[in-house]
């Protein structure tokens, strides 16, 4: 969920040994209650990237439960990633008003972009789609929580409970970004990314044969040079019951 208000964002661009370059965003927000938990900078996937270059991300955070207090508190959120190669800066949204960092973002950029032959050699296309989110393992932590939210304020025991909340993110690099984007869309076509979301949906074995059939055709499609794979981005979230 979105937190109320995203104060200050910067990004910048870490060089690495061989060529490589990170993104990394610090992100300041306030929340308007107490009880919010794991805030994030959650990045938003194009089937194309936007015309302007802003990688647009979404501050979020899981909204609290139970008895909360009405009180500004600040949040900071962490995001280290890869750079695709279109992006000049990011804009960050929370659920009233967005910040954007671009032009440092872009010197560095510029600055990154000037290695020798060797990375410059090795540079790749690096595109990324998330196909479905869905959520299992749902059970109780142990913990009890007691609230005073029984009869006349008596307090009241609540089980804590947890699940676990899962995203597929499709990752494919590679030299030539038009014939990833090609190939993304004929297994579109082929009805391979419905069959993940249908299998996330219901469950069970059927999600692995999906994801298999797809990086498949895939790498069928891309040939040599390319690399493809999904990963599955997954995190607790916790509440009472």
């Amino acid at each position: 969920m979105l937190i109320h208000k995203v104060v200050q964002v910067s990004a910048n661009i870490l060089q690495l040994p061989g060529g490589a370059a990170l993104l990394e965003i610090a992100a300041l927000g306030e929340v308007s209650t107490t009880g919010w938990s794991h805030p994030r900078c959650a990045p938003v996937f194009y089937v194309r990237p936007p015309a302007d270059g802003i990688w647009d991300f979404e501050f979020q955070a899981d909204p609290p439960t139970g008895i909360v207090a009405p009180l500004i508190r600040p949040v900071g959120a962490l995001y280290l990633g890869s750079a695709p190669d279109w992006c000049k800066g990011v804009r960050v949204h929370a659920a009233t008003n967005a910040i954007e960092d671009a032009a440092r973002l872009v010197e560095r950029l510029e600055t990154a972009s000037q290695p020798g032959p060797v990375a410059a050699s090795a540079a790749r296309v690096i595109v990324r789609q998330t196909l479905a989110t869905y959520e299992d393992s749902i059970q109780p932590t142990g913990t009890i929580h007691w609230k005073n939210d029984g009869p006349f304020g008596t307090p009241m025991p609540h089980v804590e409970m947890k699940k676990l909340h899962h995203g597929l993110v499709l990752t494919i690099e590679g030299p030539d970004e038009d014939k990833i984007r090609d190939c993304i869309s004929k297994a579109v076509a082929a009805g391979l990314i419905a069959a993940i979301v249908a299998a996330a949906a219901g469950g069970g074995g059927a999600l692995g044969a999906a994801i298999s059939a797809a990086l498949a055709a895939l790498e069928q499609c891309l040939g040599d040079g390319f690399s493809v794979r999904v990963n599955d981005l997954s995190h607790w979230i916790y509440w009472d019951v």
